[in-house]
């Protein structure tokens, strides 16, 4: 079964116009989300896996090439995992 993931409930959300702004509690780190990193933010309201966002991703950039939505999906939730954004669900 693949890793699924989602959001870190400690971390705090400010939306502002449309767009998402973190706040990582342990650095007090701000993180700014564009268009691609809001849309994952949103999907990982629940527990969700890997290959669920990419599918998701896919559909709403069709324009763009399904390795660099893969490569895409993969740096970020990497990213966030670093940043304790997003925990591992398991």
């Amino acid at each position: 079964m693949s890793a699924r993931y989602r959001r870190n409930p400690e971390v705090s959300v400010t939306e502002i116009e449309g767009e998402f702004f973190l706040v990582e509690p342990a650095s007090n780190e701000i993180y700014y989300l564009d268009a691609v990193t809001s849309g994952i933010w949103r999907l990982l309201e629940r527990p969700v896996g890997r290959a669920e966002i990419f599918e998701t991703l896919a559909e709403a950039f069709p324009e763009e090439p399904p390795e660099q939505i893969a490569d895409d999906t993969t740096r970020v939730l990497e990213e966030m995992l670093a940043a304790g954004l997003v925990r591992d669900a398991g």
